[in-house]
């Protein structure tokens, strides 16, 4: 599985894992808060070369012969501090009776221990204990002990303190820290372990519906495969530079609705979502989204084909009534965001935010209406020409153009307020251009009059061309129908005998 995988289930499974870390730090402090503290004291000894040496052979032969073995004087010096016969003097000097089972008992929880510190002739005595106090005299005592029993054994190098008793004033153990760190690692690792057992362990159904494409409820492609198959089609857009169109439609029901069943409710939304499914087109797709809201994707689609192909969802969702069982019947209007671009110029994440952008314009603007941004500049206007144009969306019984537009990052947006079922097309829509067509320049104090004018006064040559071409088309399809119509009563005259007689 992916990463994301791994963290869908740990998010979707934290009410486990949470509690188990909780749990088990909490143990841990309350562990490690019932423990004895243990105290520490050390004291350091250094070995050197009696001052006394007398020079003679016999004294200078035994002096060598100890000096090629200085790590076993030390060795041997560490295991005379630490012996029993000095343990029970140093009892005895602190007045402690080890015979008592009490004091045997509390003296177990003391350890001495000698080592040599690496390349040096230094012995260092540690003493650990609950209390300390009792760890900083038995360090003292240990150590004058000691040194008095290994100095008869090697007068040659005897044993001097070189730093006194030094006691730790913070316990040694238990580590609070430490332990906590420790038990919220634990419970974070028994908590992934048991939410990866749930979710293996799981219905398989349930694992099914996630990788599934459909939603479930609903009958048409989920959100999950709708963002994954436009991520899709913006890439293979990008290397074609080929057009691509997205879409919010929401549903808007009649007022007794929100009086249906749930079960009434999603049945009548189902109804309505395959009709859209239906009346999309092939290439295309429709997704439920959330609610009464759906997404949808128009690949090779510029921006006016998919204003109508949006007008026709809206048209076949006005055309009929939605009917669930129990006699719950519902009419439905829509409103619709649209955003087009071509060559792939956005991400899916701001193509999804401006066409929401644009369905909240839409609902703005009554009923039963699609709003367009453009996110694909103009061919024959400059990116400082076109943020110039300011033209704000038509309001309900306004006097100014139907056109809407509105400006982004990458050029000029465009917009529709449908009425009925008929598109106008923005004054902005691309007009090819000829060396007889005159050029403009678009000052930002250029009113909607001005404009609608300028657009008539470049497009008149060629919308009188169309007419023409459009002329000599009709009279051809005219020719052979008539054409058709002479061939077809000649072939019927001629199989019929009695019509020839």
């Amino acid at each position: 599985m992916e990463l994301r995988t791994y963290l869908n289930i740990f998010i979707r499974r934290w009410w486990i894992i949470v509690p188990l870390i909780f749990i088990s730090l909490t143990g841990a402090f309350l562990f490690a808060y019932s423990q004895t503290p243990i105290y520490e004291s050390t004291s350091k000894y250094v070995a050197t070369l009696s001052q006394n040496f007398s020079g003679d052979s016999d004294a200078t032969i035994y002096a060598l012969d100890t000096l090629a073995g200085r790590q076993r004087i030390f060795v041997t010096y560490c295991e005379v501090i630490v012996s029993d016969s000095v343990r029970q003097e140093v009892y005895s000097l602190l007045n402690l009776n080890p015979n008592d089972p009490a004091t045997a008992k509390i003296l177990k929880d003391y350890k001495v221990v000698c080592t040599n510190l690496p390349e040096t002739n230094i012995l260092l005595l540690t003493v650990q204990g609950p209390s300390p106090q009792l760890v900083t005299n038995m360090n003292d005592a240990i150590g004058l002990v000691g040194m008095a029993h290994a100095n008869r054994l090697y007068t040659y190098f005897p044993v001097q303190r070189l730093d006194p008793v030094y006691l730790e004033e913070d316990p040694v153990s238990p580590k609070y820290m430490q332990t906590g760190a420790l038990g919220g690692a634990f419970g974070l690792i028994l908590g992934i372990t048991a939410a990866l057992m749930i979710e293996y362990l799981r219905r398989p159904g349930d694992a099914i519906h996630d990788l599934s494409i459909r939603n479930r409820e609903i009958g048409i492609y989920n959100e999950r495969y709708f963002r994954q198959r436009f991520a899709e089609e913006l890439e293979r857009a990008s290397v074609r530079m080929r057009p691509i169109s997205m879409a919010v439609l929401k549903l808007h029901p009649d007022e007794d609705f929100a009086l249906f069943p749930e079960a009434a409710q999603r049945v009548v939304i189902r109804g309505a979502a395959l009709k859209l499914e239906d009346s999309v087109g092939q290439g295309n797709m429709v997704a439920y989204l959330r609610g009464q809201t759906f997404g949808i994707l128009l690949t090779e689609t510029p921006g006016e084909e998919a204003v109508n192909v949006i007008n026709r969802l809206h048209v076949a969702i006005r055309s009929q009534p939605f009917e669930a069982e129990g006699g719950f019947v519902t009419n439905f209007s829509a409103n619709s965001g649209l955003v087009s671009s071509s060559g792939s110029l956005l991400g899916f994440n701001d193509m999804y935010d401006k066409a929401m952008e644009a369905l909240r314009v839409a609902e703005q603007n009554g009923e039963n209406t699609v709003h367009l941004i453009n996110a694909t500049p103009p061919p024959f206007l400059s990116t400082q020409e076109t943020q110039q144009i300011d033209l704000k969306p038509r309001g309900k019984g306004a006097a100014s153009s139907p056109f809407t537009a509105e400006a982004d990052d990458y050029g000029v947006g465009s917009g529709w307020d449908l009425d009925e079922d008929t598109p106008t097309q923005n004054p902005t829509s691309r007009i090819p251009l000829n060396e007889n067509t005159p050029t403009v320049t678009l000052e930002p104090s250029a009113n909607i009059e001005s404009l609608l004018e300028l657009a008539d006064e470049i497009a008149r040559p060629e919308i009188h061309q169309a007419d023409e071409e459009e002329k000599k088309r009709e009279e051809l399809r005219a020719m052979k129908r008539n054409v058709s119509s002479s061939l077809l009563r000649r072939l019927t005259d001629k199989d019929n005998p009695k019509n020839n007689e």
